[in-house]
């Protein structure tokens, strides 16, 4: 529903994420983009959405979880009910000149639809007037002889009923709001993210048999976890094992394995790789999702275990996610008179470009990625290289 940017204080690059988001992506975006504590400051751009009209009413101050909280009230409204919140913000920018309407009232007209009606015909004041003449909402021109129908003012009679009402013309129609706006939501009971008390997270079924609907009943199964919740777990749907199950649903707090998971099979090493991953510290995980993200696009949940055994031997510059941003890193290292004077003429981006690749380090979106064995990611993977073939002449 809005496609967002953040940006930390001081930093180059943003980070793009998709609203509604879960807890777990909110908290991943906001390590990439290095705002680890409350005191870090950061702006959050709306650069975009379904609703095109959206954007330019939210406030630069706007906060990121009340955006996640309106983005997801949207996601789940009918299309009916967008028409009506487009409308209710018509309303509310007219009375404003089009200035920003605070996230907090924007969600409370989403709560606010039911008291909105639309007329999906008119779309000017002369096809208002029309529209509510033809249809009898205008009782004095009921006892009007049907000659005289035609020699009416319908756009001053849609102007007048229009201004009365306080309903605007959006793209879909006219929309009217009659009540009052809802309070539902106050931004002094905002909720904060909280950390998955999960890994991975399946949902398991058994195999349907033959022409059986695949309307299985499922359990739902929270990695890590011991053998014996696994086997609770499968006791519910009926199974004795794991084999002649499958997965409807599969879900990773580490982004980059959220596509990475494909048979039951890996069940045990996916568990263990939880396990790995929830013993990490902080700045572990943070190293550890670094060397995800450079690793090749099919790395397989085998592969990310094996990964997660060599952690000792990367480590991650979190200020530098960018060559000048490294550039400037390394320089800093050194006492440097006329410091910024330096930077301001030295080309940071060709130095930066040029140490990354003489060190063999990575760039990431969780910071510069580096290995104390000169090794990269994908040595690491010990990956066979493909055959060449040989053509006969």
């Amino acid at each position: 529903m809005l496609e967002v940017y953040l940006l930390k204080q001081g930093a180059q690059n943003a980070v793009k994420l998709s609203l509604p988001a879960t807890d777990y992506e909110l908290l991943d975006a906001l390590e990439k983009g290095g705002i680890t504590n409350q005191r870090d400051i950061y702006h959050v751009e709306v650069a975009g959405g379904k609703l095109e009209f959206l954007p330019q009413f939210i406030p630069d101050s706007a906060n990121l979880y009340e955006l996640n909280i309106l983005a997801g009230r949207l996601a789940a409204m009918s299309q009916w009910e967008l028409d009506c919140f487009e409308g209710m913000v018509m309303m509310d920018s007219i009375k404003t000149d089009f200035a920003p309407i605070a996230v907090e009232r924007l969600i409370n007209m989403t709560h606010s639809t039911a008291d909105c009606q639309i007329a999906y015909e008119p779309h000017d004041d002369e096809s208002l007037g029309r529209f509510y003449a033809e249809n009898d909402f205008v009782p004095e021109l009921e006892i009007l002889p049907e000659r005289i129908f035609s020699w009416l003012d319908f756009t001053k009679i849609g102007k007048e009923l229009r201004e009365a009402e306080g309903g605007v013309y959006t793209p879909s129609g006219y929309v009217v709001h009659s009540g009052e706006m809802s309070r539902q939501y106050g931004s002094e009971n905002l909720i904060y993210p909280q950390k998955p008390d999960y890994v991975f997270l399946l949902e398991i079924a058994m195999l349907p048999q033959g022409d059986e609907p695949n309307d299985q009943n499922c359990v739902t199964v929270k990695l890590p976890c011991t053998e014996e919740t696994l086997k609770a777990a499968l006791s519910q749907i009926g199974a004795d094992s794991i084999e002649g199950c499958c997965f409807y649903k599969y879900e990773s707090t580490i982004p980059r394995l959220s596509e990475a998971f494909g048979f039951l099979e890996d069940i045990d090493q996916l568990n263990e790789l939880a396990h790995a991953f929830t013993s990490f510290t902080k700045e572990q995980a943070c190293t550890y999702k670094a060397m995800l993200d450079a690793a090749p696009k099919d790395i397989t949940i085998p592969e990310a275990l094996e990964l997660s055994g060599q952690l000792q031997n990367f480590s991650v510059i979190r200020e530098a996610t960018t060559p000048v941003e490294y550039a400037k890193y390394m320089l800093s290292k050194y006492c440097i008179e006329q410091q910024d004077e330096l930077f301001s003429w030295a080309n940071l981006q060709r130095y930066g470009e040029n140490l990354i690749a003489e060190k063999g380090i990575a760039l990431t979106d969780y910071g510069v990625l580096w290995s104390m064995d000169g090794q990269t990611v994908e040595q690491c993977l010990n990956r066979e290289l493909p055959m060449m073939g040989m053509k006969m002449k």
